[in-house]
């Protein structure tokens, strides 16, 4: 009897050992995206705690993630810097599962969590675009969207407000929506203050963006934070030379609404000196005389923005967005000038002074309207945009000009010029996915510019006691621009290999006319392909290989035949026959990441056909018998570009991070105006920055910039060279930050050229003062039961289901 027990007992205690057996790993998967963009996130932590036991991993560049863990229960946990976390808590997991598509939202508010982290880069990079985290950079508190950009890497903001990259005109959206604005647009971008800006995309040329600019295209994207209750932020700053202002950016959510709004104001003061040394022959190269110009500005700026909007959700599917704003500059330039001219032996021959006070009130209101519809959760939507804006713009000028050699004498000028822009945008997007990994984009968009510029230069008459008008500098000039295009773009992964494949079409029609002239009016009807193809490696690098064409119309000052009289001895004046020129573009990136370094790099060739050349004409003598001169664009000369960009990041330690930016390229321009202005010019462009984070959260950040010499048409520029430091305390629970700026640290930022044009030989020097700023940035958040909350819960809940069919 006892031995049948122990019998028993073996087998029951053999059969237990079997039922013991380790368990066997399950594979769990899935995809994390950013809320904002639909673009994956790389880098983001996916982790599995069970009591005291922790497991986890990181997604790919295409945002997807991998494990293998044992089945038990876990609290799932999907999280990267600056985005709040996703969290399934207590889920049992018994077998292999996709957790399919995690949607993770922007929070920039955690200051806590981002702002004092060192270690944090500020640049992402995403399969069609590279992300610059611009709310997080210290070197941005206190400035404006010009700033902003100007701190953007890969990115150049010159003098004039130009934004260019790899020496090239970029395009600007700002929310995916093309600027509006006289000029350049940069009256718009100097009174958008920095902490409305979320961040700036740099993003792949394809057909579905504007094909308009060669450079690439820059998207701001502003604040507007969906679901997070009550949220803000408040900035103060003040400056030498005068850089005072604030401004407030609200926001507030709840279930069915999401209200927006920014308010700024700010006066500055930027103060340049210009000195030009000219030397000035006949045809036989004998020289004629010298001329040399000492000019100082002082350009004053109040500038006022308030712009309010809502995101509605009418439900589950549709929302509908609303924007308006309004946009007041008042700009007061005074520009004294010392004229000296010389004869060929150097003996004076005249010496004046100039003075001009421009001023100018421009005012610009803007509306916009959005209506989305979400058809399924695979993708499906259908989108339509509305956008009106218009600028009006009051300038007038008084100029006096004192000659004292060889007589005394004055001269008495003054120009009004109003002008009109009325900007009308549509636009339509269908996306339509096939499966997760293929889907087609369809989209029309029209745009529409109407410009009237009325202006009138007199002159004072002393016999009548009155201003008469200078003939031939009375007009009114009329621009029109309609463009309608459409496009579509198919884009598919297999596997490690992704490709998109695009076509856009755009037809347009321009005309310009004067009082005085006849209306000049050209249509023409373009096709632009985009591809793109990319290979992900099984160590996570990438590389990639992108074409598209792209067309650079001319801005409205380019074809303005309207004078500036500010400088009366080179004056600039606009081209009415200036045509649109085209760019192919050709890129090979490659980039990898490692544990502390991340490395982007690309090979890149561009060409351009009758690209806009800006030269030096003779305008012959003034009343005076001195020699003047115009700066014109003219269609003119064949440009290559090949060049390489390199960017890398290294964290050797946590408070420390390196970054630095080069980029070297090589231009040639042939059939320049008769081989006059043919170029063959190597051209090294770098940025570098260190960033250091103390354990109580002061950063110290130093920015350096370069340019080599470089030639551009018959001009030569120097080098540039110079640095930015900035140092940020945290404050008030680290919800406020103090931030202190010097642009130019050193005072080495000039600008020096040299041109041998039009019989002259001309050096010219420009520099700005050195500047220096103290910012204060307080952001604040009321957390609330929102919509952001109860999408979380959604999507939490719509997991556990797939979870629970699956189980």
């Amino acid at each position: 009897m006892k031995k049948t027990i122990l019998l028993l007992l073996c087998i029951t205690f053999s059969l237990s050992s079997l039922g013991q057996q380790p368990l066997e790993k399950i594979t769990i998967t899935g995809k994390v995206i950013d809320a904002a963009t639909s673009s994956p996130i790389e880098f983001a932590t996916i982790s599995f705690k069970k009591d005291s036991t922790l497991l986890g991993t990181t997604t790919n560049k295409k945002g997807n993630f991998t494990i293998d863990i044992l089945p038990d229960n876990y609290l799932i946990k999907a999280e990267f810097i600056s985005f709040d976390p996703f969290i399934i808590k207590n889920k049992n997991i018994n077998e292999s599962i996709d957790l399919g598509t995690i949607v993770l939202f922007y929070n920039a508010e955690t200051l806590n969590e981002v702002e004092l982290k060192g270690q944090q880069r500020l640049t992402e990079f995403q399969i069609d675009k590279k992300i610059y985290r611009s709310s997080q950079d210290i070197s941005n508190n206190g400035g404006n969207a010009l700033d902003v950009l100007n701190n953007t890497p890969s990115v150049t903001v010159n003098q004039d407000g130009n934004v260019n990259m790899r020496g090239t005109s970029a395009t600007l959206l700002i929310d995916g929506k093309p600027l509006f604005g006289l000029g350049n647009g940069s009256d718009v971008l100097n009174a958008m203050p920095s902490n409305s800006i979320d961040r700036v995309e740099i993003i792949t040329r394809s057909a579905k963006y504007s094909a308009e600019g060669g450079g690439g295209i820059l998207n701001i994207i502003t604040k507007k934070r969906k679901g997070q209750g009550f949220s803000g932020s408040i900035d103060i700053h003040g400056g030498v030379p005068d850089n005072n202002g604030g401004s407030l950016f609200l926001n507030k959510s709840n279930e069915v609404i999401n209200l927006f709004s920014t308010l700024s104001f700010n006066n500055e003061k930027k103060i340049s000196h210009t000195d030009i040394d000219q030397t000035y022959f006949d045809n036989s190269d004998s020289i004629l005389g010298y001329f040399e110009q000492k000019r100082k500005d002082k350009n004053q700026r109040n500038s006022f923005l308030i712009s309010i909007g809502s995101d509605i959700y009418l439900n589950k599917k549709n929302s509908l967005t609303v924007s308006l704003l309004y946009n007041n500059h008042n700009k007061d330039f005074n520009s004294h000038l010392n004229l000296d001219d010389f004869d060929s032996q150097k003996s004076i021959k005249q010496s004046a002074e100039r003075n001009v006070n421009d001023r100018d009130d421009l005012s610009k209101i803007e509306g916009l309207l959005n209506y989305t519809n979400k058809f399924n959760e695979a993708g499906e939507t259908l989108s339509f945009d509305f956008k009106y804006g218009t600028t009006v713009s009051d300038n007038k000028a008084n100029i006096l000009e004192n000659i004292i050699i060889p007589n005394l004498e004055n001269n008495e000028q003054k120009v009004a010029k109003n002008q009109n822009l009325d900007n009308y945008l549509f636009q339509l997007d269908y996306t339509l996915p096939f499966t997760l990994d293929k889907k087609l984009e369809l989209g029309y968009k029209s745009t529409l510019r109407f410009y009237e510029n009325d202006f009138n230069v007199s002159e004072y008459n002393a016999n009548s006691g009155d201003f008469t008008t200078i003939g031939g500098f009375s007009d009114l000039v009329n621009y029109d621009e309609k463009t309608h295009a459409l496009f579509a773009l198919y884009t598919a992964t297999h596997g490690s290999f992704s490709y998109a494949l695009g076509l856009r079409s755009e037809y347009s029609d321009v005309s310009i006319g004067t009082k005085t002239s006849n209306k000049n009016t050209k249509n023409y009807t373009d096709f632009f392909p985009s591809a793109s193809f990319g290979y992900e490696f099984e160590n996570e690098s990438y590389l990639s290989l992108n074409y598209s064409r792209s067309i650079n119309r001319p801005e409205i000052y380019q074809v303005n035949p309207f004078i500036s009289l500010i400088d009366e001895r080179y004056q600039s004046v606009g081209n009415p026959d200036l045509n649109p020129y085209y760019t192919n573009f050709l890129e090979l990136l490659y980039d990898m990441s490692f544990e502390k370094l991340l490395i982007t790099s690309s090979l890149y060739a561009t060409y351009a056909e009758e690209q806009f050349l800006t030269i030096l004409q003779s305008a012959g003598q003034n009343a005076e018998a001195l020699e003047t001169f115009k700066r014109l664009p003219i269609n003119s000369g064949n440009k290559l570009s090949v060049g390489v960009d390199v960017d890398i990041t290294y964290t050797p330690f946590k408070g420390l991070r390196l970054n630095t930016y080069v980029s070297p390229y090589r231009e040639e321009t042939t059939n320049a105006l008769d081989d006059a202005y043919n170029i063959s010019n190597t051209v090294w462009y770098a940025e570098a920055s260190a960033l250091v984070t103390l354990n109580n959260g002061l950063r110290f950040r130093a920015q350096h910039y370069y340019q080599s010499p470089m030639i551009d048409g018959l001009a030569k520029y120097k080098t540039i060279n110079f640095t930015n430091l900035s140092v940020s305390m945290p404050l008030l629970k680290k919800k406020g930050m103090l931030t202190f700026k010097v642009i130019d640290a050193f005072k080495t930022k000039a600008f020096t050229t040299r041109t041998l044009e039009a019989n002259s030989n001309t050096l010219r020097s420009l520099r700005y003062d050195q500047q220096f700023s103290l910012a204060f940035t307080y952001q604040f958040k009321q957390n609330g039961k929102s919509k952001k909350d109860r999408s979380k819960e959604v999507k939490k809940d719509e997991l556990e289901d797939k979870q629970d069919l699956k189980m």
